[in-house]
C-alpha cells in the first residue's frame, strides 16, 4: 500500500459536486470468497467482512482472518455493527442475521420481505443515527427502506441518481452510498437521502464500503477478491 491521495477533477453535476478520486493502494483478500461488505469496528480496529458464500468474518486491518462465525447464510451482501452486535443482510432468502460480536453467536435472523429478483434484493446494511433507524438498500431498482429495530418498515425512498447500489455507510452524520455500475460513492443526506457529492473511485465492481478511525476508506471488490483503499475525501 502506498501512495499519494488523487483528487484528479471536480465539477459541478446537477445540484452536487463530483469528484474523480483513485484507490493508493489494494490487497488480495486469498482466504474471503467474493468479499461483498466490509465495517470497521472502533473498539477494536478490526474489520468484518461478508461474503457472498454466506460467511462472516472477522479480521485485521489488512484483511488476515482471526476469526469466523459458525452459523453461515447463503448470500451475505451487507453488514453492520450497533452496539454489542453485528448485522448481515442476506438477499436471496431476504433475510437480516443478528450476531453477537464478543463470540460471533447468532443471535436472531429476522425476514424482510422484497418482490424483486431473487439477486437484485437488499444489497447493503446500515444504521441511520439521524433518524434511529436501519436502512437497507435494494440493487436494483433502487429504493432506500427505513426499518426499525425488529426490520418493520417504516419509510422507503426511491433513489435516481445510481444504475444500481451495491453498499450502505453511515459515517460521521453523513450516509454514504456505493454504486457498483456507477463505480461511484455518493455522500447523501441523512434525512432526506438528496445526493451531496459524488465520487467515482475508478475500480472494477465496487461491492462493500467501510470508513476507519481516520475517515480513509477500504471498498471491497467481489469479483476481484480485493480490498482498495482510499485517503479522505474531500
Amino acid at each position: 500500500m502506498g501512495g499519494l491521495f488523487c483528487l484528479c477533477s471536480s465539477f459541478k453535476h446537477r445540484e452536487y459536486t463530483e469528484f474523480n478520486v483513485k484507490p493508493v493502494g489494494h490487497l488480495r483478500l486469498k482466504k474471503i470468497p467474493e468479499p461483498s461488505d466490509v465495517v470497521y469496528d472502533s473498539s477494536s480496529a478490526h474489520l468484518y467482512i461478508v461474503s457472498d458464500h454466506g460467511m462472516l468474518y472477522e479480521t485485521d486491518t489488512i484483511g488476515n482472518i482471526i476469526r469466523k462465525a459458525k452459523e453461515e447464510g447463503q448470500d451475505f451482501e451487507g453488514v453492520e455493527i450497533k452496539g454489542d452486535y453485528i448485522y448481515v443482510s442476506d438477499e436471496t432468502p431476504r433475510k437480516i442475521y443478528k450476531y453477537l460480536k464478543k463470540d460471533l453467536s447468532l443471535e436472531k435472523v429476522y425476514s424482510v420481505s422484497w418482490s424483486g429478483a431473487l439477486n437484485k434484493a437488499f444489497e447493503s446494511i446500515t444504521y441511520n443515527y439521524s433518524k434511529n433507524c436501519f436502512v437497507l438498500v435494494s440493487e436494483a431498482p433502487v429504493y432506500i427502506i427505513e426499518y426499525d429495530e425488529k426490520f418493520n418498515v417504516l419509510e422507503k425512498y426511491p433513489f435516481h441518481e445510481a444504475r444500481n447500489m451495491a453498499g450502505a455507510r453511515w459515517h460521521k452524520g453523513q450516509m454514504y452510498l456505493l454504486s457498483s455500475l456507477d463505480e461511484a460513492i455518493f455522500k447523501v443526506d441523512p434525512l432526506t437521502y438528496k445526493v451531496i457529492a459524488k465520487y467515482k473511485i475508478n475500480m472494477l465492481n465496487p461491492e462493500g464500503l467501510a470508513f476507519d478511525a481516520h475517515d480513509n476508506i477500504k471498498v471491497t471488490s467481489d469479483d476481484l477478491q480485493r480490498m482498495y483503499f482510499y485517503n479522505k475525501l474531500p
